[in-house]
């Protein structure tokens, strides 16, 4: 009995501490701010506010301004949000830019909540159409800005984006030191870090471009005018668009192939891929072509 109280009284403590801990925006006077419990840790004098992460390390906080429109025919006011990255000490998150300008007021974009609440160390920011990566300390490690910045299923790389004078957008992969792995030569670009391979599309840059897969070293070791969807140290899985889609077991030693059909393939295990047919999940053995249910 003794022991069922000591684990009741546990699991009471740390759900008591997680209420403890909560935080959540108010409004007050038009304005809101942020309290935790009842005690405000971020002053009520924003036009609007999100809350902290799952970490409890960084919250948004915007003001509301209108600015001229690029109308040359019109003279007319857009809308926009100017915005300050604050901890629970209401410290502001500051910045070095490309041109080693300093920076703490950040654009509001589509995906700015999602990309300081995603990931537990990192976040993204967006200053002067360029995003910039952050660590949730407040300290800054990379200081190059991007058109765009993905973490990936690798915490030792980053995927990311630049985009040159035509407008055309290149997609490369970089290490935590800023140094390029993959080349800025594709739309897209996939890890396996089962395997830890890279899978660079050429689709819709123009041209009969070639798909490309990479070791962790940066050393191209197969290439393909297919696309390549995915890629094992064994196996390639190469999606085939027109005249229908559907995909292309290419086994890399017999180069014996097999056609399966899915919605969506991703990596899952050794020589194992998980597959979406509509709705469902599958696991899907690459060696026996065999598939079972699964539940994600």
């Amino acid at each position: 009995m003794r022991n069922v109280i000591n684990i009741f009284a546990f699991f009471f403590l740390i759900f008591w501490q997680d209420l403890k801990s909560q935080t959540a925006p108010f409004k007050e006077n038009l304005k809101w701010g942020i309290k935790e419990n009842t005690n405000i840790i971020i002053k009520p004098v924003y036009d609007t506010i999100f809350n902290f992460d799952n970490s409890g390390k960084v919250c948004l906080a915007c003001y509301k301004t209108k600015v001229a429109s690029a109308n040359k025919f019109m003279k007319s006011f857009t809308t926009v949000y100017n915005c300050n990255y604050l901890n629970k000490q209401g410290d502001k998150l500051k910045i070095k830019t490309n041109e080693s300008d300093t920076c703490s007021v950040f654009s509001l974009v589509k995906n700015s909540v999602s990309q300081f609440n995603d990931d537990e160390k990192y976040f993204i920011v967006s200053s002067k159409n360029k995003k910039y990566l952050i660590n949730k300390d407040f300290t800054q490690t990379i200081f190059t800005g991007y058109n765009e910045i993905f973490l990936t299923a690798d915490p030792n790389f980053i995927i990311t984006e630049i985009k040159n004078e035509g407008g055309i957008v290149y997609t490369g992969l970089n290490n935590f030191k800023e140094e390029q792995v993959v080349p800025y030569s594709y739309s897209s670009i996939k890890i396996n870090p089962i395997d830890s391979l890279i899978v660079g599309c050429t689709a819709g840059l123009g041209g009969p471009g070639e798909d490309d897969i990479y070791d962790y070293s940066g050393k191209k070791v197969a290439k393909s005018l297919r696309h390549i969807d995915m890629a094992t140290k064994n196996y390639v899985i190469h999606k085939i668009f027109e005249p229908r889609e559907y995909y292309i077991l290419l086994d890399s030693k017999t180069k014996e192939e097999t056609i399966f059909g899915a919605d969506e393939v991703l990596p899952f295990a050794k020589d194992e891929a998980l597959i979406r047919v509509k709705h469902d999940w599958f696991t899907f053995n690459l060696e026996s072509k065999q598939r079972k249910p699964y539940k994600k």
